[in-house]
């Protein structure tokens, strides 16, 4: 009966609570998603361990990538950004081939340097002997190196793929910039005759088109475009000074043609011209200056040896979307005197600032008056001040 008391009390004990499983003993813990992510702030340090005691690497700019491959407390782990160099000691490596165990990597080409990784016998490495020591070999960082960058400095920019995107890119920027400034170079040591800038404002544009997303890089572009379209306009003028100094033959010869197709285009005592034709731009106002009708055609004519099959019309937008904005009083110059830029002088507070002229607008009912008006740059002849063609006034 003793076997049968024994059952009857064990079956009256109490169970004991199953034991529950915490949930990290409950799955396997999560693997670390690897992401590119982009600095958020200036002078961000990247350093050799996840510690804000531990030796700084560099530090990096806003909107810089890196690749984030791990995480331990309040650090992110990156790899080690494009162009890291490490180094190991000379006496460890023959012929790109280790020949020993446990061989430090260091961070920089002495023995105090931080240890940032290890290589064993056999491993192959490119090395390149160290130019500020030569008893050490430069090498990459050895595969599995990371360094540290605080979390919060970190926000996510795309995949892990998104890096290398980016620094394709990079790379492709870098060549279109490097090469539209050389072309540039090269254009603006031209003669205004021999250039041919639009390729090279092509290259420009290009980047400010499709590199956006780098800012710096818009930034140099805007530059360049800037200096080259200054350099080109500069040489232009030149160019149109020299050949408004016309002997009196050849501008008789050329107001004698203008005036031949004036008359033809002419429809019935009307203005209505063929559009494609210069003469559009060019009919002369009742008691104007032909001179100014010279020096335009002379104008387009040099501009159509880069533009061809481009109309007069053509060479007028272009004018227009690099003219400038000009006010004052409006006053004729009265001085005959050879070369003139301008028949009329444009005052601000009493002092004169600009030469004018136009054959698209009758300055004169504008005499006398406060205006604004849009104008290109043109020829001076080193008077005084610039000059300019007028195409609105107001």
């Amino acid at each position: 009966m003793l076997w049968v008391t024994c059952l009857v009390l064990l079956a009256a004990a109490p169970q004991a609570a199953p034991v529950k499983t915490a949930p990290a003993q409950q799955k396997k813990a999560e693997v670390f998603k690897p992401f590119t992510g982009k600095v958020v702030a200036n002078k961000v340090r990247i350093r050799v361990k996840p510690d804000v005691e531990s030796h700084i690497i560099r530090q990096m700019a806003k909107n810089e990538l890196l690749l984030v491959v791990g995480e331990s407390n309040d650090f992110y782990a990156v790899e080690p950004m494009k162009g890291s160099k490490a180094y190991v000691f000379r006496s460890y490596v023959l012929d790109g081939i280790v020949e020993a165990n446990k061989v430090n990597v260091r961070l920089e080409p002495h023995p105090d340097a931080p240890i940032i990784g290890q290589l064993k016998a056999g491993d192959k490495v490119e090395e390149k002997p160290c130019a500020l020591n030569h008893k050490w070999l430069e090498i990459p960082a050895p595969k599995g190196t990371v360094f540290y960058v605080a979390k919060e400095y970190v926000t996510l920019a795309g995949g892990p793929d998104f890096l290398a995107t980016m620094e394709k890119r990079k790379s492709q920027l870098e060549e279109l910039l490097s090469s539209a400034y050389l072309n540039a170079e090269t254009e603006c040591k031209k003669s205004y005759e021999q250039m041919n800038p639009e390729p090279v404002f092509d290259q420009f544009q290009t980047v400010l088109r499709n590199f956006a997303d780098f800012p710096e890089a818009a930034l140099q572009a805007k530059e360049g475009l800037a200096l080259l379209k200054e350099t080109f306009l500069n040489k232009k003028i030149a160019y149109l000074e020299s050949k408004a100094e016309l002997t009196s033959h050849v501008k008789e010869e050329l107001i004698a043609r203008h005036q031949a197709e004036k008359k033809e285009l002419l429809i019935e005592g009307t203005t209505k011209v063929d559009p494609e034709l210069w003469t559009k731009r060019a009919l002369k106002k009742e008691g104007s200056n032909t001179t100014w009708d010279v020096i335009e055609e002379a104008l387009y004519v040099s501009w159509t040896a880069f533009h061809s099959g481009k109309r007069a019309e053509d060479f007028y937008l272009e004018e227009k979307a690099n003219a400038t904005t000009l006010s004052g009083t409006l006053e004729r110059y009265t001085y005959e005197v050879v070369d003139k830029p301008g028949d009329y002088i444009l005052r601000k507070n009493g002092v004169p600032i600009a030469y004018l002229y136009s054959t698209q607008v009758d300055l004169k009912k504008y005499e006398g008056q406060s205006i604004s008006v849009t104008a290109a740059p043109r020829p001076n002849h080193n008077f005084a001040f610039p000059a300019y063609f007028v195409f609105t006034a107001q």
